[in-house]
């Protein structure tokens, strides 16, 4: 009976999606790093894998430079790949295990740069670069200890975060999104030079 009834209803679905479906992937996103957390290697739920890759491609804009924002598949596969190792080194840090890293921590790490992970008996240890490299397959080796490897990455990570964003601490959240803008920018003169 009213004109405008439908455009009213309409509007009033989409403001409601828009409300409801933000915190749904926060949700899955928190329970992703929870998972990855506890269990680095093990399987994200479908949801929680989407999760992850809308909330950091939400984090970036598209622009002259970036076009597709972070959407393309080469950098979150690039990402996924080393995902669980860059948690394995926040796990590291986070001695307290509260998910919050400080400044201090994070350099500390750069002295003897470590990788956390559960051992066959259960417990957890912590492993030098090297020895997480030699001990994957053939096919899976990351070049976790190599010269474009996590030293890099971590090296780049702390200089956005700390550095040039002038924090004093560094959640499990915010690393995960510094991970991937270090990432994205790695990725970048590698394409250009081909």
């Amino acid at each position: 009976p009213y004109p405008h009834h439908s455009r009213l209803v309409a509007s009033t679905r989409t403001a409601a999606m828009d409300t409801t479906y933000k915190p749904v992937l926060t949700k899955e996103f928190e329970k992703a790093l929870v998972t990855l957390r506890t269990e680095p290697f093990s399987k994200l739920t479908q949801k929680q894998a989407e999760a992850i890759v809308a909330v950091l491609a939400s984090r970036e804009s598209a622009g002259t430079s970036n076009s597709h924002g972070w959407s393309f598949a080469a950098e979150m596969d690039d990402f996924t790949r080393v995902l669980p190792f860059l948690v394995a080194a926040f796990n590291s840090m986070d001695r307290d295990c509260d998910e919050v890293v400080s400044c201090e921590e994070f350099e500390y790490w750069f002295g003897r740069p470590r990788l956390e992970h559960r051992t066959e008996g259960g417990l957890w240890e912590a492993a030098e670069l090297q020895k997480v490299e030699d001990s994957l397959p053939g096919y899976c080796k990351r070049g976790l200890d190599g010269p474009e490897g996590m030293v890099k990455l971590m090296k780049r990570a702390r200089e956005l975060h700390f550095g040039e964003g002038g924090r004093q601490s560094i959640s499990l959240r915010d690393f995960v999104h510094v991970m991937m803008k270090a990432i994205v920018e790695a990725r970048g003169p590698k394409q250009e030079e081909s």
